[in-house]
């Protein structure tokens, strides 16, 4: 998410370098925040100290699955989707792991169930409570047959299906599908369309074939120019969908995109999401500037189309946020602070040291880097956007985290120990603290004091001497 920030009307701060959004779960819907705009104050308590465990790694507040009722984190093996855009239908086939006991809940915000069916057709006995539809599913694998009507929301939402795309970020997928909006959750989908208006294209990933969070999928409706960017050593096909009165700038933008791909499946391994991969141009409107993580075809805002960092943000995403999930938002650092610090080492590889320079510049000017917390404690504890955690912090902090991690062990050592982070969790779910854990074992250095001094003050000031030198 690159410019997950944009001005909203109700705040949901956060630069995405990627991305725009909403306000929190209940709140009115807000138009994106702006990726160089101020955040407020910090959450109450968000700057209390942590409890250490004896390793001296943060404690965690329980194992994701302490979250929420057990059926909600039954494991959804495959997910396909089958939309009908005119009539605004939808129909979800969703297999289930076998689970200790029968039963599964899932979010489905405003949809308007209908017929919920197994896999033979035969009727299942369910029940809804509120945004939470409860099947009687057998605890053997199981497949649940779901038809339903969606709505519309207006593009200024973000928070479903609207004319021109779809975002669900993060918590809004409900809206759009049957789903468990868990970030630790993993998902392979099919998708498939009809009913796009006449002269319109619909641009979608018919398949994503590795676990992805249900945020990751999406699809884009629009008049589209599509630009063949050629494929990377490792096999993957590029492109770039624009609108047609944005093409040259979207081929400014992305003219080094195969060799900064390239360059991430050389340094952290092969690419999870499939032979062809690329950014695609979303009318987010007035505003909204960034991207989205919707991998294999993540999202560009129209007003950052023309910009090659917002690419580069995204692309890294199908390594870490999509290639590796976080296992809750407390840990939206290892995803976004990940990807920044990764899109200007690709800058650098791609464009030359200046240009890496501009980048880190360009992190420093966002307003916000303190104020907020980038890393609170424990787990399933705070809402990403009620409790201000969609902010800059995670992104410009955490990106500072890395790079001070790379000076201290040195650039080689530490691209192999991201490398192996990735090798040891693609396409599962992770805590910062593992990372943290792999770099006290692999180099003897634990970087928890270093990780803590970066992410937890909201001032400058309170960072004290620097533990990372």
């Amino acid at each position: 998410m690159l410019a997950k920030m944009l001005r909203a009307r109700v705040l949901a701060p956060g630069w995405i370098l990627a991305m725009l959004l909403p306000t929190a779960c209940s709140a009115p819907a807000a138009t994106a925040p702006r990726a160089d705009a101020a955040v407020d104050g910090p959450v109450d308590g968000s700057a209390a100290a942590d409890v250490a465990t004896d390793d001296g790694i943060p404690a965690d507040a329980g194992p994701v699955g302490d979250a929420g009722p057990a059926e909600l984190h039954r494991r959804i093996v495959r997910t396909t989707l089958a939309f009908d855009l005119t009539a605004h239908t939808g129909h979800a086939r969703i297999d289930l792991a076998a689970a200790d006991a029968p039963g599964v809940t899932f979010e489905v915000g405003e949809l308007a169930i209908g017929a919920v069916r197994d896999g033979s057709g035969t009727t299942l006995t369910t029940s809804q409570d509120g945004a939470l539809l409860h099947v009687d599913a057998p605890a053997a694998a199981a497949t649940v047959d779901v038809t339903y009507g969606y709505r519309q929301h207006d593009p200024a939402d973000f928070q479903g299906v609207n004319a021109a795309y779809t975002l669900t970020w993060p918590y809004y997928c409900g809206n759009v599908f049957p789903c468990h909006s868990d970030p630790a959750g993993g998902t392979t989908f099919a998708l498939s369309l009809t009913g796009v208006p006449t002269g319109q294209t619909a641009v979608f990933p018919t398949m994503i074939p590795a676990d992805a969070p249900a945020y990751q999928l999406a699809w884009a409706v629009g008049t589209y120019e599509t630009v063949d960017l050629g494929a990377t050593p490792g096999g993957t096909h590029l492109v770039v969908h624009a609108f047609p009165a944005d093409v040259a700038a979207a081929r400014r933008a992305t003219a080094h995109l195969v060799d900064g791909f390239a360059w991430y499946e050389r340094t952290l391994g092969s690419y999870a999401f499939g032979s062809e991969a690329g950014s695609v141009e979303a009318a987010w409107g007035p505003g909204a500037y960034g991207g989205m993580e919707h991998h294999p075809l993540w999202h560009v805002g129209a007003s950052a189309i023309g910009d090659e960092l917002t690419h580069l943000h995204e692309a890294a995403h199908g390594w870490f946020g999509d290639g590796i999930r976080v296992a809750c938002w407390e840990d939206f650092v290892l995803s976004e602070g990940t990807v920044n610090y990764l899109a200007a080492r690709a800058t650098g590889v791609v464009s030359g040291a200046a240009a890496e320079t501009a980048v880190w510049t360009r992190y420093d000017r966002s307003a916000g880097a303190f104020g907020l917390v980038a890393w609170p404690s424990g787990c399933h504890t705070v809402d990403v956007l009620r409790d201000h955690l969609f902010s800059q912090a995670p992104y410009v902090r955490g990106a500072h985290f890395h790079r001070a991690l790379e000076h201290r062990l040195g650039t080689d050592a530490y691209d192999a120990i991201l490398r192996r982070f990735y090798a040891e969790h693609r396409t599962q779910a992770a805590r910062l603290t593992d990372l943290l854990g792999l770099v006290r074992t692999v180099s003897g250095y634990d970087p928890t004091d270093c990780a803590v001094s970066w992410l937890r003050p909201t001032r400058t000031a309170d960072r004290g001497p620097d533990p990372c030198e």
